[in-house]
Parts: structure tokens; C-alpha cells; sequence
């Protein structure tokens, strides 16, 4: 009897595992179609394409990290989740001399990508080298998005932010945005200072105004594209280009901060930035300088406590240059009076010298001999950076809310024929202000609080737009050689509208020579 069931209990063991295996495949199929990546769209710097030969697969698995551990996990792995897919997403970061393209096409391009990626299309461009490490896999479907654009590439990343504004319909996907050095920043980007002035001519550089910052709200509270945008203080091109740009020492000061800061704004961590305010759903970081620019270049052969005894009546003069008590997130043009207040000027300086003498005593080791307090990043009589606020408790009940769009509008042209502006006026979300001079009204401090629980706005529907119109040039670089150079595109390329100007009563007549551009 044994000899008749022993082989028929194994006969029964094998036909029960063959017919269990097709049962197993099928649910660790649904368990893989069940897993989902934090995925990091990443994009390089100017000349920084993330492909070779520009950037070789050291650089890039460098370049990732950075963006991951020490901007985009600190800033967002609370909300997201830590970044599981880390993309190097493909832009030609081109700029006419230096490349092919021209900064307005460069940007252009690298748009239609991005939107690509965003999208998990199967035409999303982006370096898959085995070599880069952890090996990335192409966006899919269902992924938590996080997008992370530095320098010219934070450009590309407010413009797609912009896009996604626009079209949005309740139920789309989050995205969470990073912005390093953004030229874009509403108070201290460069593109938003000269905002309404024509394109520059051959180099084709446009001034598309401010990085939106109205999404829309979610049920829980959260905006659906929460963005965290850092600046290095000085850096003119990267977020920090001075209001009153004819005060020339902060001008030379702030060129020369791109020259020496912008590079390395990257490798900062958002750890050593400090909190500077909130405007809608973008929060906004500065790294200290703690030397002025122009006194840097000193510091290989003169002794640092001279250096910031000097530092203290310097940095109230560029300061003046500057409305640290309007919030970063205040869209604000430049302003062609040299001096703010020259009473206030003078009163600072004169306050700057016995804290002069006790830098240098300090440095000394003599301590601050004169009891003066060291004044923080903005100098003697600047404002003092805030607190960072407690995260805000979710609220149920709160209904999404569609931004209201202003009507007027206008595209990003990034193929338009040179010399055609590119700018006009629009709603990028961003509050914007012409600069208001003593005899004006005075502008609040700190920016309007955002409400937690905003009513939903009742407004015309927001003009439906459509993905970014393909640009008809050379096909883009294949994935096999992402490194390639892209041709230049004609159309448009994306939109990109600019804040709502608010006009001051009393203000002089030549208060804003650029809205006559």
C-alpha cells in the first residue's frame, strides 16, 4: 500500500506546484503594477546638459546625488516620500555664443522635454548609462513627480510649473518643484527685474517675468505644486540682482557674485539656507554671503577682520540697493533711482562704524570692544530673516481651488525671430509691485499670509492649453545619445505669463523706465 501512495502523493506535489507557479507570476505581476517611484526629474545648469560628452557619468551620478540628499529628500520626503528614481533628465543648457542655441531656444527645448518626462511619455529624453549610479528607469505613470531645475534649468521647470497652472483640472497629478539660483524669482530674478523689456537681440534673451506661485489648493490643505525656491545672497543672475540696479557699487557687486557664487549655489544644501518667507505655494530660501563679492577677491592676501571691518559701511550701500522688507515671493520690478532714502542711507552708515570697529576687534580676539551686536545677512539697519512657521495642520474641508488666470496672457516664444518681445502682462500668480520710494505709500514688510483654508475662487475658466506645441527643427537626440546637440526649434514652446502690475498713486514719472519697453 505505502508503494502505491508514497508515489502518488509526489505525483500530487508536483501537478499542485506546477499549477500554483502561473498564479505566482500573476501576483507578483500585480505587485510590481501596485509599486510606484518617487521619481526626481533632475536637470543640470547652464553647459550642464547631463549627457556626455558635455558631463560624463562620474559627474552625473555626483550631480544626482546632490540634488537628491541635500535639496530635494529634505525639502519634499515628508509629503513625497525619499526619491526612489533619480532621472537625468535631458536639456541642451545652451547659450548662444557659448553652443548653438540661444538661451530662449535652449529653454524651449528643454521645456518640451521636461512636459515629456512629466508626462511618462515613451519620447521622454534622458541618460540611461549603466554607468550612472543607482541606474534609472524612464518615468511611468502613477510615479510622484518631483522636478528639479538649477540656474537656466530652474527657468524650464517654472515655465513647465506655469503650464501645468493653466491647464490644470482637479484630480491631475502633484508635482513638487525645486528651484536653485532661479533667475525667475520674483524679488531678485533677473528675468522678472526687467520684466516688459524687449527681447535682447541675437542672444535672444527673454524677460518672462516671475515663477508662479498660485497652484491650486488640495482637499488636505497642500498645494498640488508645492515648490521650494533658494537663492544665494548676491548672486545676481541666480535670484538676488538688485531693485535699484543704478547703484552701481551693488550692481558690480551682484555681477561679481555670479561670477564667484553662482557656480557652486548648487552644492549648498537647503540645511544651510535660511527660511525667508512664503508667498502662496513656494517657499523661499537664502544662503548667507558672509563677505560681500566685491571684498572676496581681497581675501587671499588681506586679513579677514580688516576685510569685515570694511564689509560693514559696504554692505549698507549695496544694501540700499535692495527691499529686503518686501517678500521674496513679491513680484518686483527694477526701479531707476540710485538711492532708496539718502537720510536713511546716511544714518546707517554712520551706524555701520562703531560696528566696523568691533568686527575688527572681534576678529582680533579682543572681542566687541564698542558693544555693538553684529548685525545679520542685510547689514546695519536691514531686517531681520524670520522664523520658519510649523507646517500647517491638514484640513478636510477644504475644497480644491482653481487659480484664477488673468485674460491677458502671453506665450514664451522660445523660436520667436530676435528682437520680439516675448513678455507682457498676465498672472503668474505672484503678487508684483512697482517700487514705491519714500514719498510713496509704504509697502508692508512681510508678504500677505496665505489663508489655510481658501474659498474657492469663482472666476472664468482658465483659458485651456495645450501641451507645448512640438518644435518643428532636427529630431530631438535619441536615448541612445542623449548628449547630442539639439537643433534649434521654431514655435512656440510653452507659456509663460507675468505677474499683474500694480500701479502706485504719486509715483514720479520716471520712477519705471521699463514699462515703457
Amino acid at each position: 500500500m505505502r508503494l502505491i501512495i508514497r508515489p502518488l502523493a509526489a505525483l500530487f506535489l508536483v501537478l499542485a506546484s506546477v499549477a500554483a507557479l502561473p498564479l505566482s507570476w500573476t501576483l507578483s505581476g500585480v505587485v510590481v503594477a501596485l509599486t510606484s517611484n518617487t521619481t526626481a526629474l533632475i536637470m543640470g545648469g547652464s553647459f550642464h546638459p547631463l549627457a556626455e560628452p558635455a558631463d560624463a557619468p562620474p559627474f552625473v551620478t555626483a550631480y544626482l546625488d546632490n540634488a537628491v540628499t541635500g535639496h530635494l529628500d529634505p525639502a519634499f520626503a515628508d509629503a513625497s516620500g525619499p526619491v526612489t528614481n533619480a532621472v537625468a533628465v535631458y536639456t541642451p543648457e545652451q547659450f548662444f555664443p557659448i553652443g548653438q542655441l540661444t538661451f530662449a531656444r535652449s529653454v524651449a527645448e528643454g521645456l518640451v522635454n521636461l512636459h515629456r518626462c512629466l508626462g511618462a511619455e515613451t519620447d521622454c529624453v534622458f541618460n540611461d548609462d549603466p554607468a550612472i549610479r543607482p541606474h534609472a528607469v524612464a518615468p511611468r505613470a502613477g510615479d510622484a513627480m518631483m522636478a528639479f531645475g538649477y540656474s537656466q534649468s530652474a527657468v524650464i521647470a517654472s515655465l513647465a510649473k506655469l503650464d501645468l497652472i493653466q491647464r490644470y483640472q482637479p484630480g491631475d497629478p502633484s508635482v513638487s518643484f525645486m528651484l536653485v539660483a532661479n533667475p525667475m524669482r520674483p524679488n531678485g530674478g533677473i528675468l522678472m527685474r526687467l520684466h516688459g523689456w524687449p527681447t535682447i537681440p541675437i542672444l535672444e534673451i527673454p524677460f518672462p517675468g516671475a515663477s508662479p506661485t498660485d497652484s491650486a489648493v488640495l482637499p488636505d490643505g497642500r498645494h498640488v505644486y508645492p515648490t521650494v525656491d533658494v537663492a544665494r545672497q548676491y548672486d545676481g543672475l541666480g535670484g538676488d540682482f538688485p531693485v535699484r540696479p543704478l547703484n552701481l557699487v551693488a550692481t558690480v557687486n551682484a555681477l561679481l557674485g555670479y561670477a564667484l557664487l553662482h557656480g557652486s549655489a548648487v552644492d549648498i544644501p537647503l540645511a544651510q539656507a535660511r527660511f525667508q518667507g512664503r508667498q502662496g505655494d513656494t517657499g523661499y530660501y537664502l544662503v548667507e554671503t558672509d563677505l560681500v563679492p566685491l571684498l572676496q577677491p581681497f581675501a587671499f592676501f588681506v586679513p579677514r577682520p580688516i576685510l569685515k571691518a570694511i564689509d560693514a559701511p559696504l554692505r549698507v550701500v549695496i544694501e540700499d540697493a535692495y527691499d529686503r522688507d518686501v517678500g521674496p515671493g513679491v513680484a518686483t520690478r527694477a526701479s531707476w533711482r540710485p538711492i532708496k532714502d539718502i537720510v536713511g542711507l546716511a544714518a546707517r552708515l554712520v551706524a555701520s562704524i562703531p560696528v566696523a570697529v568691533d568686527n575688527l576687534t572681534e576678529g582680533l580676539g579682543l572681542g566687541r570692544v564698542l558693544g555693538t551686536t553684529e548685525p545679520g545677512a542685510f547689514g546695519v539697519g536691514g531686517p531681520d530673516l524670520p522664523a520658519e512657521p510649523e507646517p500647517a495642520v491638514p484640513d478636510e474641508s477644504v475644497e480644491p481651488a482653481v487659480p484664477e488666470q488673468d485674460p491677458e496672457s502671453v506665450e514664451y516664444d522660445g523660436g520667436r525671430a530676435a528682437g520680439e518681445g516675448s513678455a507682457g502682462e498676465g498672472s503668474a500668480g505672484a503678487e508684483s509691485v512697482d517700487r514705491v520710494e519714500p514719498d510713496a505709500a509704504p509697502v508692508e514688510s512681510d508678504p500677505a499670509p496665505v489663508e489655510a483654508d481658501p474659498a474657492p475662487v469663482e472666476a472664468d475658466p482658465a483659458p485651456e492649453k495645450s501641451d507645448p506645441a512640438p518644435v518643428e527643427a532636427d529630431p530631438a537626440p535619441e536615448k541612445s545619445d542623449p548628449g547630442s546637440d539639439a537643433s534649434a526649434d521654431d514655435g512656440e514652446a510653452g507659456a509663460a505669463t507675468t505677474p499683474t502690475e500694480t500701479d502706485e498713486a504719486d509715483e514720479p514719472p520716471d520712477e519705471d523706465t521699463a514699462e515703457a519697453a
